[in-house]
């Protein structure tokens, strides 16, 4: 935090949304701006795109190599940037992400009071709005570009 804090950068870290391959990143970041764009991160918890992180390799996929999983026994102190970010009741927040990020979604936004918006699966959580999606490998990274191009309802 206290290096986010300064103005320089001399480590040369990354804004959070430029360590993702997937171009997505930079197109949700160019079309909503750096401060409207939080990644769900297993290891870092919600930050926002242009948070200053270093390379990680941590991950809640089932895919993932077994030193780079985050179970749900580990215990992380996971920032939470959307409540600094003084989100009014009116906003929304949109979720584009698979099932095992899911629980830190929900444990991090439960007692936000907005609109939150989770694509893809279809829940019963309360306080959650549910929007189907076709669901396939890395369905989130189409389901943001629909939400980008409005070819998907909000």
């Amino acid at each position: 935090m206290h290096y986010n804090q300064q103005s320089s950068n001399p480590e040369k870290l990354y804004k959070a949304a430029e360590l993702y391959e997937p171009t997505i990143y930079q197109d949700l970041v160019e079309e909503y701006n750096w401060q409207n764009v939080f990644i769900l991160s297993a290891g870092w918890g919600l930050i926002r795109a242009d948070y200053l992180t270093p390379i990680y390799d941590i991950t809640f996929s089932n895919q993932g190599k077994p030193w780079t999983r985050r179970y749900r026994k580990d215990h992380y102190k996971d920032f939470n940037q959307l409540l600094e970010n003084s989100i009014l009741p009116d906003e929304t927040v949109y979720f584009f992400g698979g099932d095992a990020y899911l629980p830190l979604y929900y444990s991090l936004t439960q007692n936000l009071a907005m609109r939150k918006v989770v694509y893809g699966r279809q829940d019963h959580r309360q306080g959650y709005e549910y929007i189907p999606y076709h669901r396939f490998t890395n369905w989130h990274y189409s389901c943001a570009r629909d939400f980008i191009e409005n070819r998907i309802s909000k």
